[in-house]
């Protein structure tokens, strides 16, 4: 299984707190995934 179909289905929340699945963001075109950990 590709890692892409692994996360699809995660959900995360936007700064409005909506709901968005993750795969939506690469169903229709290529998609950068970045995750940034604050420190401090």
């Amino acid at each position: 299984m590709r890692i892409a179909d692994r996360l699809a289905p995660i959900q995360l929340a936007d700064p409005d707190g909506r709901m968005h699945r993750l795969g939506d963001f690469w169903s229709a075109r290529t998609a950068v995934l970045v995750f940034v950990r604050h420190f401090g």
